[in-house]
C-alpha cells in the first residue's frame, strides 16, 4: 500500500504536502498504475526520506479509500453479504495476500527502498495488463459462476502485488479477465477484495497509535481525508469506465513508460 511506507518517511509535512499525498493516494490506490511505483517517484522528487512514522495520516487515508469503495459499490457489498457464494470467493481471494502481508511485512517493506524493484514491477504490470486485454475473449461468465480455483488465482495475483511496482488493482482485474470472467465480474471482485486489504492495513496500524507524532494537526488531516475520498471516487469511476470499454492497455502503456523511466533515471 502506498501510504504504509510513504508516510513512514514523513515527520513535518506542510499543508500542501498533505494535499499532494492525498491526491496521489486517491489516484494510485485504484487505477492500475501501482501506488508503490509512485512512492519511489515521490520519495525521489519530494525528498521524503525521514524515518518517523505518522500513523494517523496513514489510517485516515486508508479509511478514505475504503469509504470510496463502499460508496461506489454499496450494492455489490450488500449482495456479497447476503450471497454466501460470493462472500466465500472473497474470503478465498483474501487469504494469500493476508497471510503473506502479516507474516512477512518487515521483509516486504525493505523492498520499497529499491527503485529498480519498483521499475521492474511497473514493467511487469504493464505487460500483464496488455496480455489480459489481448487474450480476453468476451466471455459471459459472471462472478456467481466463478470457481474456488479462479478466486484463489486472483488472490495469488493480489499477493504478488505486495511487491513494489506491481499494481494490486491491475493484477486482480487482469487475472479476472484471464479467468474468463466478464468485465463487470472482474471489476466487482477486484474492488471487493480491496475492502479487507484496506481494513486490515488500518487495523494493523491501530496497535501502534501510541507512537503517533504530534506534528500533524486535525484540520489538515481532515482536509486530506476529504480530498483523498473525492479523488478516489473519481479514480474508481474512471477505472470502471475504462475497463468496460476494453482500454486497460492505456494504463499498460503508462506503466511501461514510467517503469522504464524509473529504471533509467532514478
Amino acid at each position: 500500500m502506498f501510504f504504509r511506507v510513504l508516510v513512514a518517511n514523513i515527520i513535518y509535512m506542510s499543508f500542501w504536502e498533505i494535499i499532494i499525498l492525498s491526491v496521489i493516494q486517491g489516484i494510485t490506490e485504484f487505477l492500475p498504475v501501482s501506488s508503490s511505483g509512485h512512492l519511489v517517484m515521490a520519495e525521489h522528487f519530494l525528498g521524503l526520506t525521514n524515518p518517523e512514522t505518522n500513523l494517523l495520516l496513514i489510517v485516515m487515508l486508508h479509511l478514505a479509500s475504503l469509504l470510496a469503495i463502499i460508496i461506489s459499490f454499496y450494492e455489490e457489498i450488500i449482495e456479497m453479504i447476503f450471497n454466501p457464494q460470493i462472500l466465500y470467493l472473497v474470503i478465498i481471494g483474501t487469504i494469500p495476500a493476508g497471510l503473506v502481508g502479516y507474516l512477512f511485512n518487515d521483509q516486504i517493506s525493505r523492498l520499497f527502498s529499491s527503485p529498480l524493484v519498483a521499475g521492474i514491477g511497473l514493467l511487469l504490470t504493464g505487460v500483464y495488463l496488455m496480455l489480459a486485454e489481448l487474450h480476453w475473449k468476451g466471455s459471459p461468465t459472471t462472478l456467481a459462476r466463478a470457481t474456488t480455483k479462479q478466486a484463489f488465482w486472483v488472490g495469488l495475483a493480489q499477493m504478488v502485488a505486495i511487491i513494489p511496482g506491481i499494481s494490486r488493482s491491475g493484477t486482480t482485474l487482469a487475472t479476472g479477465l484471464l479467468n474468463g470472467w466478464d468485465r463487470q465480474a472482474a471489476i466487482k471482485f477486484s474492488f471487493l477484495l480491496a475492502i479487507p486489504v484496506l481494513a486490515g492495513a488500518s487495523i494493523l496500524k491501530l496497535k501502534d497509535f501510541g507512537k503517533l507524532s504530534g506534528s500533524l494537526q486535525p484540520i489538515p488531516i481532515i482536509v486530506g481525508f476529504i480530498i483523498c475520498l473525492g479523488v478516489s471516487l473519481l479514480a474508481i469511476n474512471l477505472l470502471v469506465r475504462m475497463v468496460r470499454k476494453g482500454k486497460l492497455s492505456y494504463f499498460a502503456w503508462y506503466c511501461l513508460i514510467v517503469g522504464l523511466g524509473i529504471i533509467v533515471f532514478i
